[in-house]
Order: C-alpha cells, then structure tokens, then sequence
C-alpha cells in the first residue's frame, strides 16, 4: 500500500507540473490483489476479531481498499464522465465556452438579466452530462456489490468512517445552526453589493455577491510564497518542515497554475506545486495547500494507516485552517488594504465559508434522501437547496449540484473539514482575546503535534480534544458573525 501511494503520488506530480499524461493503471501493476473482493473480505474478518484499540486503523486500512475498488470497477464510466466534463461548452456570446467557465463568468457579470442567460445556457448543456452521471453511479454500486455491500449508503459510511444517519444529523444541525446568521449576512451583502434585498437573489447572483475585489497589486506573485514562508516563522514553523517538504514554483509549460500539495511520501517526500499568480485568491489557495502539505510533513506516526490513510477532512482542515489567514483583518491590513476594503472581504470570506459548509449539509442530506426514497428524491433536493441558500429556486431552475451528484457522501468530507477549521481557529485564537492566532508560536505548537499523529485521531477526536462534545457548527456561526461586523444601513425608501 505504502508503495502503491508512492507511485500514484509520483505520478499525480509529474502530470500536474509538467503535463505528463498518467496513467493510474501504471501505478497498480503487480498490486492489483491489493483492491480485490478477497482483500476487502480478509480485511472484514480482521476487523471483525480485532480488538478495540486496533479497529479504528483496520477502519481506515479498509476505507482505502474500498476507494481504491471502487475506482477501479468504475474507471470506464469515470473516465468517460470526465471526459465528457472536460469537452462540455455552452454557447455565451458568440463563442463557446467551457462549463467549468460559470462561476468566473458570473462573478464578472454586473447585469442580472444577463447573469440569468448563463446560468440558463449552461444548465442546458450540463443536463446532457446525466447518462454519464448515471452510468457511473451504476458502475460503482455494482462495485459495492461484489465487495458485499447491500446499498450506496452502506457504502458510504464504510469510506466515510460514520453511518449515513450520523452524518445526515451533523448535516441538519449545521444547516440549522447557521441559518440567521447566513440569512442576515446575506442580506447584508446584498444590500451593499447589489443594492436591493436578499428577496430579489438566486443562485445564479452568488458568485457576483461573493466575488473577490482585493486589487491583485496588493498581492503581488512575487510574494505569495515569502509571505506564506513568513507566516509559518510566525508560528515558529520552517517552511521545509525540516527537509521533508520541497517547493516547486517555478513556471513551466504543462504546469497547472493552482498550487497543489502532494504526498509521495510521508512524511519524507512531501511536495508542494505553484504558478506565479497575483492576486488574494491565489494567496488564499496557497496558503490552503501549505496546510495540507505542513500536516503531511510533519506526521511522525509509524503506521501506514497513521501516515497515509484517513478521511480526506482531516488534511481539508488544516488547509481551511491557514486559508482562514486571508480574511483576517490584521493580515489584510498588513497588505495595504483600505479599513472598507478589509471589512468587505472578511464579509465575504466569512459568507464563502457559511456557504460551503451549508451546501455540503445539503448534499449531505439530499443524498441520503435520494438512495432512501428515489421517487421523492427530486423535490426534497430542490426543497434543501433552497434552504441551504437562503433563496428560491426559480422554474426550471436546476439544483446547483444536480449535474455533480454524490452517491457516496463525498460532501461530509468538506462538511466535516469547515466545523474542524472554524473549531481550531477559535480555539487557537480564544488565548489571544480573538486576535491573530497566527503570530503566536504557541499556536505553531499546538499545530505541530496535531499534525504529529496524523490521522491516528479522527475530525471528531480532534474537536474532542479541544474541549467541545464533537464536530460543532457554533464555531463557524460565530466566527461568521464576528467577522460580519455591523450590518448596512438600509437604502432610503
């Protein structure tokens, strides 16, 4: 296993910096025993006869095999979708444009009329994804079928280490949780980005609302990474993380411009891929992918499983954890933003963050609900959608994922990865009377024996180990009012 992670981390490497094409199959040559149905059922008897202290490792030893099985049973259809996602246009002013386009295309769109047609455009020729979508989820239930499992949401819990119904409550309580307070930043914001009421949004007018307006100048590419490196030495942290981490910034053809964090090994072969971009955006991706590759760097567990393996929330965590950094107004001053242009992005980050995890709950629950009771799977999507934005979904209008369905609860992971973030940052930051967490090298301690037990502890555990019952909204709600700040004055009648 521990080899096999190797190799796909080389692989995924290569493809990403240099536009190497990969083939995953290269990776599993030799293993191919390893994601087998005989694997998963030797993997069930140990769990079975293990003791208590060795059932949480077994747990993420089989999770894995599972995904790997999975994936592999579903590569025809998985790759035909991708395929298909890749080539998919719409047509946008005499042009074609890819679909992955929308949401940049939106947020620059000031006109809502306009705004309307693409959403329109696009739906359009999405729609025509969902054979493909189907056939894949096809494909991997009948994957789970031959490991022994009886439904999708069996399926589920077994890669997401909870049951479907542990989940859907987490889901439920998130989205209750941060209702008021994602409807009262939401009307805030549009009063002072569109100048009128929340009444009047859809969905389709989020990514305007939510646009970064930071002058890119203000984070200039040649200082992404020294100020990423500088805010790990206030931490009391090497950006290297002793020799274990490797940065590649340099701009070459085939290389992806996002930053990308990848473990080939860990924690001895971490590396970390960037583009010179300017701009907030950038700095915010960076900084998220610093955390995920600092974590991976510094384990110091034994075990695979520790190292390696575990729920895809915990690594997310970390790198919301230092994302948040961006929205904090001591940070954005520090890059000479105006007081009005620090408070509206620490608005906006705050209502990104909201968003994120209140759609994930939805996904959450409407997927639950869709392998439940598919008949009325439709409605209670589009009624969950709904609530989980805080707007009306128009006629017609689709449910913003329903071209991105999830049958195995994907979106738990980015759920469970938001609540830890905004649990860590206010614990880190509760010392500090709520400053900034980041300068202190307590918190950098803190972190880096976290980060030294890997995934021995899961996102429940961690939040345990602040001293809350669990994963909790109340954090994230919190942080979102505070950074709200005082709401707008209403436009006079």
């Amino acid at each position: 296993m521990d080899a096999l992670l190797t190799a796909q981390g080389e692989a995924a490497w290569r493809a990403w910096t240099g536009g190497d094409p990969a083939d995953p199959a290269d990776a599993w040559a030799g293993r191919e025993w390893l994601a087998s149905p005989a694997t998963l059922a030797r993997l069930a008897d140990a769990l079975a006869a293990a003791p208590a202290t060795e059932r949480a490792g077994l747990d993420r030893l089989r999770a894995f095999v599972l995904g790997e099985h999975l994936a592999r049973a579903a590569a025809g259809p998985a790759r035909a979708l991708a395929a298909a996602r890749a080539a998919a246009t719409f047509r946008w002013d005499r042009r074609s444009v890819p679909l992955r386009q929308l949401p940049a295309l939106l947020a620059a769109e000031p006109e809502g009329p306009r705004r309307q047609a693409l959403a329109a455009a696009h739906a359009a020729e999405a729609s025509k994804l969902a054979p493909l979508v189907a056939s894949r989820d096809a494909a991997l239930a009948a994957a789970g079928g031959t490991a022994g499992f009886t439904s999708t949401l069996e399926l589920a819990a077994a890669l997401r280490g909870a049951p479907a119904a542990e989940l859907a409550a987490l889901a439920e309580a998130t989205l209750a949780g941060t209702e008021a307070t994602w409807r009262a930043l939401l009307a805030d914001l549009s009063r002072r980005e569109l100048g009128g009421p929340a009444e009047r949004l859809r969905a389709r007018d989020l990514p305007r609302l939510l646009r970064t307006t930071a002058p890119p100048a203000a984070f200039p590419a040649a200082r992404l990474l020294p100020d990423a490196e500088q805010l790990l030495i206030g931490l009391g942290l090497d950006l290297a993380a002793g020799g274990r981490l490797t940065v590649d910034a340099a701009p070459r053809p085939g290389k992806i411009a996002r930053p990308l964090a990848v473990v080939v090994e860990a924690p001895g072969a971490v590396r970390l891929s960037l583009a010179p971009l300017a701009g907030l955006d950038a700095a915010r991706a960076l900084l998220h992918e610093l955390g995920v590759a600092q974590a991976a760097a510094r384990t110091t567990a034994a075990a695979v499983e520790d190292r390696r393996l575990g729920p895809a929330a915990l690594p997310a965590a970390w790198g919301a954890l230092l994302a948040s950094v961006t929205a904090s107004p001591d940070w954005l001053s520090a890059h000479g933003l105006e007081p009005e242009a620090v408070a509206r992005q620490a608005r906006v980050a705050a209502a990104r963050r909201l968003l994120s995890a209140r759609e994930a709950a939805a996904r959450v629950l409407a997927e639950v609900e869709r392998a439940s009771d598919p008949a009325g799977a439709p409605a209670v999507a589009r009624a969950l959608a709904s609530r989980a934005l805080g707007l009306p979904l128009g006629p017609g209008e689709p449910v913003p994922w329903a071209f991105d369905q999830e049958p195995l609860l994907r979106a738990a992971e980015t759920l469970q990865a938001e609540l830890l973030a905004a649990q860590v940052e206010a614990f880190l930051a509760a010392p500090h009377g709520g400053g900034p967490w980041w300068r202190s090298r307590q918190s950098g301690a803190w972190l880096a024996q976290a980060w030294a037990v890997g995934a021995r502890r899961s996102p429940q555990e961690v939040a345990r180990g602040l001293g809350a019952a669990g994963l909790d909204p109340a954090a994230l709600d919190a942080l979102a009012r505070a950074a709200a700040g005082p709401p707008a004055a209403p436009a006079a009648p």
